[in-house]
């Protein structure tokens, strides 16, 4: 019988380049992965909706919970999407240590129905060459995680809106070549949902509340029923606090500087123990022009400070964000998000 996904030793000791493709993947230097104050061990074959997504909340240190306007925080909570007024298309992208992730989203608005939206997600592990006892490759093999999702958001009121999201997850290995018998490759697929609320306090709506609750599923079965894993479900509360500033000229009052703070809680569903914090802020002009900021203090050694940039002009948005998380091999130190939207 196969063992757990999340411990070492996995692969076959002759497969050396197989060992080197997942290895990334599953930080198998260490064991195991544990994030939840339990230490239960994370799925690595479901570790990647763990990853960060999009420029913006990886600037403000993945707080996005409560965030709103962007179809990116669809990956946060779904029901930020609800405030979506145009349609919009986007492209994220990352380079993380254990390769590439691409997320392309699209959604679109309907008066008086609400907010419908289609995400394609891709974590590519690459190609690596499968070797014998010799050192000669005799085959090679490839991984990847992909997500699809399918979301719907609308507003309930002036002031509070709910979101739902089905995801279809897929694990795959394909291998090619010698050497492949040994090797556990396979393809598991399961179903989850994110399901989300927003609500506003006060009148000029300046303090917005997020709650999510993401990867609620089935577990991830890449083997057999006695190998899947659970999904790595996790409950999160979120506020942000908007702070205009003074108008840059008198004759309108929309044409303000501000500040948004933002603050996000999380936690592995059903335990307890000390959570994930995330906060950051947001300055700028309208959206033409944002500087933004923030830090993770999370568990793992996954903690660290994150900066960004957003820029505006017409129906074309660019957002950059640089990561510097500490004690991970997950995501290299620098690593840089890049996300081009446009709406129409």
């Amino acid at each position: 019988m196969r063992p757990r996904a999340s411990e070492a030793g996995w692969a076959d000791g002759r497969i050396g380049g197989w060992r080197t493709a997942f290895a990334l993947l599953i930080l198998s230097a260490h064991s195991t992965i544990r994030l939840s104050a339990q230490d239960q061990p994370l799925n690595a074959a479901a570790l990647f909706l763990l990853f960060p997504v999009g420029a913006r909340s990886v600037a403000t240190g993945q707080a996005a919970a409560a965030s709103e306007g962007r179809g990116e925080v669809v990956f946060q909570n779904p029901a930020g999407v609800a405030s979506l007024t145009s349609s919009e298309f986007a492209l994220h992208t990352s380079a993380l240590a254990a390769g590439p992730t691409t997320a392309l989203t699209a959604f679109f608005p309907r008066r008086g129905i609400g907010v419908f939206g289609a995400t394609f997600y891709l974590a590519d592990y690459g190609t690596q060459p499968n070797v014998d006892s010799n050192g000669v490759e005799i085959g090679q093999n490839s991984s990847r995680n992909l997500a699809l999702l399918a979301t719907f958001a609308a507003p309930l009121t002036s002031g509070i809106s709910l979101g739902v999201s089905y995801k279809l997850i897929q694990f795959r290995v394909d291998c090619s070549g010698g050497g492949c018998l040994n090797l556990p490759s396979g393809e598991g697929v399961t179903h989850a949902l994110d399901v989300g609320g927003q609500f506003t306090v006060g009148t000029d709506h300046e303090l917005r509340i997020g709650v999510a609750l993401r990867n609620l599923g089935f577990p991830l079965q890449v083997n057999n029923k006695d190998q899947a894993d659970p999904l790595p479900t996790r409950l999160t509360v979120g506020a942000t606090y908007r702070l205009q500033l003074r108008p840059v000229s008198e004759d309108s009052s929309d044409n303000r500087f501000d500040v948004r703070m933002l603050a996000d809680v999380e936690s592995p569903l059903r335990q307890t123990g000390n959570p994930d914090v995330r906060v950051g802020v947001d300055v700028g002009y309208q959206e033409l022009v944002r500087v933004r900021g923030g830090y993770a203090f999370q568990r793992a050694g996954l903690s660290g400070p994150s900066l960004g940039v957003g820029l505006k002009t017409g129906a074309i948005g660019v957002d950059l964000a640089q990561l510097f998380l500490t004690g991970t091999d997950l995501i290299t130190n620098g690593s840089t998000f890049l996300s081009f939207r446009v709406v129409f």
